[in-house]
């Protein structure tokens, strides 16, 4: 059974490791996302639909908004991974004028120094390091990705949601499911709210964004889990009702196929550092 053995939030976003032995669904996050094998068999990452393995000597990089799932090996009893979701203005901070968070590859070699840092990392967060410790290994292993997806070929990786100017009717249907995440809004509603047909909205929308209107809305319904988990005051029940779901075994089997694990692990694993 999948299990969350450290599970970090803070102002970088939130890094994690799993024992993963099922597999997640086609998704996405506005966060760029590292992953990296610590030990067991390897597992494989479709990125666009384009298959990436990730084991000793490879990992991946996810850039904002590219939509992607995760299969572990068959049989595979639980393999243990290093998965990083990093902000966009945390990185901002410290770029030395590197740019906007875009990986130049999504497959990335691991050399003795990624995997160090990926040890080292993983051993902090399990052992409850302070925000201090968590971001400078955090910075050293962005630094190491980040040239790595550059080293071999400088053509950028395909792109999610890189258009400067998005139609009119695709931005308010972004602010609409943003806020309407947790009533359950239907999306023929909002194509009709935004004045187009069923049809017409879903292919102007991927088309501005790179994503279907669907996996928008379950990342902002996980986003909006994400952050209620991290308050003990609500139940992992009103969660769910809140963001629509009739059950919470329905709400549990939503997240789970998401995020990796349970919403009850998560919130029990999981913890906010500052600085």
């Amino acid at each position: 059974m999948s299990n969350a053995l450290s599970v970090c939030h803070g102002a970088f976003g939130r890094v994690t490791v799993y024992k993963l032995d099922r597999p997640m669904r086609t998704h996405a996050h506005r966060e760029g996302h590292l992953t990296y094998l610590l030990s067991g068999p390897p597992a494989v990452v479709t990125i666009c639909d384009v298959p990436h393995v990730v084991n000793e000597t490879r990992g991946v990089a996810i850039n904002p908004w590219q939509p992607h799932s995760f299969c572990p090996s068959p049989g595979n009893q639980g393999s243990v991974f290093l998965v990083a979701y990093l902000c966009e203005r945390w990185l901002d901070r410290d770029q030395h004028g590197r740019g906007s968070l875009r990986f130049g590859a999504n497959t990335i070699e691991v050399g003795t120094t990624i995997r160090s840092i990926a040890v080292s990392l993983a051993h902090v967060l399990v052992t409850h390091a302070s925000c201090r410790i968590v971001e400078r290994y955090l910075n050293q292993l962005f630094d190491a990705s980040f040239d790595a997806s550059w080293s071999k070929d400088r053509r950028p990786a395909t792109l999610s949601a890189c258009r400067t100017s998005i139609d009119f009717r695709v931005r308010k249907s972004l602010h609409l499911l943003q806020d309407g995440c947790s009533q359950g809004l239907e999306l023929d509603a909002i194509a009709r709210h935004v004045g187009l047909s069923r049809p017409h909205f879903f292919k102007l929308f991927r088309e501005n964004t790179g994503v279907t209107p669907a996996l928008y809305a379950n990342t902002m319904r996980i986003e909006r889990a994400l952050e209620r988990l991290m308050d003990p005051q609500i139940s992992v029940s009103d969660i769910g009702f809140e963001l629509g779901f009739s059950s919470q075994s329905h709400f549990t089997h939503f997240f789970s196929a998401h995020v990796g694990v349970a919403p009850n692990l998560y919130r029990t694993i999981a913890r906010v550092v500052v600085e």
